[in-house]
Formats: structure tokens, sequence, C-alpha cells
């Protein structure tokens, strides 16, 4: 049996790091966002998965992160264009996107063995306002808008949330440009080995984007996988795809979904596009993630061929049946040529 898979790759979103009350921070592990920090450098980020869904008006977001950390108040920071409204998802969404993207099984019969053996903004110095909190089990997620650069360290500060310089100096330019932040963070003292529940961030937004820019306080190559939901195959349109690695793993129209919340997300939108893409130097980053439709909808999807071998007694079925086939010819041939004899 011959068969061809694909290793998927994992994504991180967003910035992610890890509050430490006031000690100080050990060195961060690497991210796709940004980094992880944590006193006792117990923290390692082992997946995070991204799905996108954008209506033209409302932007949602589900995230799914696994993480090691035998710590306390792990920590994650998200960048919207506008407020978010953040709430728990399931982890039935991710399932339906696995089964969904799965590569395509074809059965190759085989009569004959000849193959068989083949290899196979805001005033200075203002903090945010702080526009709600919501519990997601061990998680306590904050929305918060405008303030400056100042006004936002010392909230995160004064709530538990240490930053590395270079990791705060990258939410400048979205306060800039007037965008909020939701700070998540792991409120559970118990060890973490696993995947947490996910969660869904829903805001208003003029464009599909996945905000990528402060993963350039990243100090070690990063990856990122994110699934997208649109009317059309979907490509990176920014300006930083010309300096990372981007592939188009699954690209095809879906259809039957089940989940109420991909359903919800992809908002009637039923070309699902997923691309895992490699940051070799996250300090390039210069911009968020944006999307475009594709030059074409060629669909692309992994297979999987397996081989079947048809057999009768043993034998394989075409050398079988060659004969059968032959021996018939033989007895009929026979018996015609008698016929003429007999005339």
């Amino acid at each position: 049996m011959g068969i061809r898979g694909t290793v998927r790759s994992l994504v991180v979103a967003g910035a992610l790091l890890l509050a430490s009350g006031s000690v100080v921070v050990a060195p961060a592990v690497a991210c796709a966002c940004g980094g992880v920090v944590s006193g006792d450098g117990s923290a390692r980020v082992d997946s995070e998965t991204a799905v996108l869904g954008w209506d033209g008006r409302r932007e949602t977001i589900l995230m799914r992160l696994g993480m090691r950390f035998t710590g306390a108040d792990a920590a994650l920071i998200v960048p919207t264009p506008t407020p978010a409204t953040v709430s728990a998802g399931t982890a039935a969404s991710f399932a339906e996107l696995s089964r969904l993207t799965a590569p395509e099984v074809v059965v190759d019969r085989y009569w004959f063995d000849s193959d068989r053996y083949e290899s196979s903004a805001g005033a200075p110095g203002s903090g945010p306002e702080v526009l709600g909190q919501v519990q997601l089990g061990p998680l306590e997620a904050t929305t918060l808008r405008g303030g400056d650069l100042t006004g936002v360290r010392e909230w995160l500060s004064t709530n538990g949330y240490q930053l590395r310089p270079e990791v705060s100096a990258t939410l400048e330019p979205y306060l800039r440009e007037g965008w909020s932040f939701v700070a998540m963070r792991l409120t559970s003292p118990e060890p973490l080995d696993g995947a947490l529940d996910p969660v869904r961030l829903t805001f208003d937004s003029d464009r599909l984007v996945y905000p990528m820019r402060m993963s350039a306080a990243a100090t070690t190559p990063q990856s990122v996988h994110l699934y997208v939901f649109g009317d059309h195959r979907l490509t990176r349109t920014d300006a930083d795809t010309e300096s990372q690695f981007i592939t188009t793993e699954f690209a095809s129209p879906v259809s039957a979904l089940t989940d109420p919340d991909l359903i919800a997300l992809a908002a009637g939108k039923n070309y699902l596009t997923e691309l895992s893409v490699s940051i070799p130097r996250p300090a390039a980053i210069t911009t968020d993630f944006t999307f475009a439709p594709a030059d074409t909808d060629a669909i692309v999807r992994d297979r999987i061929v397996e081989k079947e071998y048809v057999e009768i007694l043993g034998f394989p079925a075409g050398y079988v049946l060659v004969a059968v086939a032959l021996s018939i010819l033989a007895v009929a041939g026979g018996a015609l040529l008698r016929r003429r004899r007999t005339r």
C-alpha cells in the first residue's frame, strides 16, 4: 500500500506573554506572536491554531492554545481594530476542521501484481478603558480600549502582566491606529500540559485582518497555521509575504458544516483556505496579515492512495481471469472446429 500525507504546521496567533507578578522574568520562549515569559522559565507553547471569518462588517477569530506551564498567571494579549467581544469556543470546531481538511482517500485496485513491491489614542499618560471582563474556565479575559503606551503598560503591570520592553513596544503602532486589545491570563495555579479551551474574539472591522506586528518581538523563527473562510480561495496580500514562506495546505469549497460555531463564523462563506506560514526572521515583520481572493479557485487537497490487490484463490485476479478467458476461447474454438469438420 502506498500512502502519502502531510505534516501540518502549527500556528501561534496574537501576543503571548506570561505574567509573573513582581518577579524578574526569564528570557521569552518564542512564539509566533511575540513571546512567552515566566519567572521560572517553565512555560512552553506547543501549538496554537486560529480560524478566521469575516462577514463584511464583523470579524471572528477562534483560537486554541496548547501549552505546558507549571507556574501561574499565563497570559495572552491580542490587538483588535475595534473592541472585541470575548467568549468561549469548543474543541468540536477544530475536530470538524480536521475532518474537512483531511486528505482524500483514493483506492487504486490492481488486478495484476507488478506494482505490489513498489516503495511507497488617548491623552498622554492615560490608561485604557476597561470595556468588559469575563471568566472562561481558567482564563480571565479583559477587553481594553484607548490610552497611550505608558498608560497601557501601567495597567498591564498593575494587573499582573509583566511584558518585556521589546514586546510592550510593539503595542504602540496599534495604539496610534486606535486599535483595542484583549488581555487574557490563566488564573488557575494548577500546572498545564495540553490544550486550553478555544477562545472566540468578535469585533468590527472593515477588512479581514490577522494581527501579527507584535510577533516582531520574537527571537526565534515562527510558524503560523490559519484556517480562513471566504467566498473564494484566499491568499495573503500584505507586504511581508516576500520575506515569509507561505504554503496553501488546503483550499476547497466545503459543505454541510455541522458545528454551530463554525457555521456562525463562516457566515455563509463556504470556501475554506488553510495556510501554513513560516517566518524565519520575526524582526522583519512590519505588518499584519491581510487577505484577498486568489487568482484561481483551484482546489488544493492532499491525497492518500491506497493500493488494493484483487486476488482469486490467492492468485492475482487479472491473471486468473485472463487464463479463464483463454480457456473459454480455446474450448469454444475447438467446438467450432469440430462442428465444421462434421459438416
